[in-house]
């Protein structure tokens, strides 16, 4: 199910996956940044994709995907923005962001927020062990999510601008709870009994409470990005060109 709140005639057209990321945008009012619009697709890269295809067939010419990620790199910790370089498929493809654009976004936050611009890797299911994300990193990205290529792969066909704006949740030494992939529905909101069965497993505590403690400063981190990039209004849509 799409939800889709529009804060103007809309021509950047920003996809979240999970609640958590659009109230990040909605808080923050973000309608001072521009032509934006927002729509929360639920996880997973179907329906982002379908999403951003909605977006261009309403009148966005320019597509943002924006969020959380895991961090598969040892130089990024929790709170890090990731602004990618360029995205990648776990099919092999690749998309460079607007160069012109995301630049833009990212010398908005610096000063405040830790910014890297390395690639980031879409893949099916969350990267749960420090294994895992030690394999992802040895393809040459810094950071894992599960929406951001199929965003960029419309915006491709499409031929209209793309970024991704993402922070790091958990590092690359983190464990992922088993339970995690499940504490969201397939509209991207919070399942509260499944977080509340995982919280009651002792074995999980420790694991539970080094997550909470990074989504903390990730949610902090991905308020202040909303805040910065809407004083500075760069989330407008540039010129194709880029």
């Amino acid at each position: 199910m799409t939800r889709a709140v529009s804060f103007s005639a809309g021509r950047a057209a920003i996809i979240v996956a999970l609640s958590v990321e659009q109230a990040s945008l909605r808080r923050l009012a973000l309608a001072g940044a521009g032509d934006v619009s927002i729509t929360q697709s639920g996880p997973g890269p179907a329906r982002a994709a379908d999403n951003a295809r909605a977006a261009l067939a309403a009148g966005a010419n320019a597509l943002v995907s924006w969020g959380l990620a895991g961090g598969v790199h040892a130089r990024l910790g929790s709170g890090t923005v990731v602004v990618p370089r360029r995205v990648r498929g776990d099919d092999g493809a690749v998309y460079p962001t607007h160069r012109a654009w995301r630049s833009g976004v990212a010398d908005s936050l610096r000063g405040e927020l830790g910014v890297d611009d390395g690639d980031l890797l879409t893949v099916a299911e969350p990267l749960a062990t420090p294994a895992a994300k030690s394999a992802a990193a040895a393809l040459g990205v810094v950071a894992v999510d599960m929406e951001s290529a199929a965003v960029a792969a419309v915006a491709a066909r499409a031929r209209v601008p793309f970024i991704a704006l993402r922070v790091v949740v958990d590092t690359a030494a983190d464990v992922l709870p088993p339970a995690a992939v499940a504490w969201v529905d397939a509209r991207g909101d919070r399942r509260f009994g499944a977080a509340f069965a995982a919280a009651v497993k002792p074995l999980q505590w420790r694991a539970l409470f080094v997550l909470a403690k990074r989504y903390r400063a990730a949610s902090r981190a991905l308020d202040r990005a909303a805040a910065l990039t809407a004083a500075s209004r760069v989330l407008a849509a540039p010129a194709a060109a880029g």
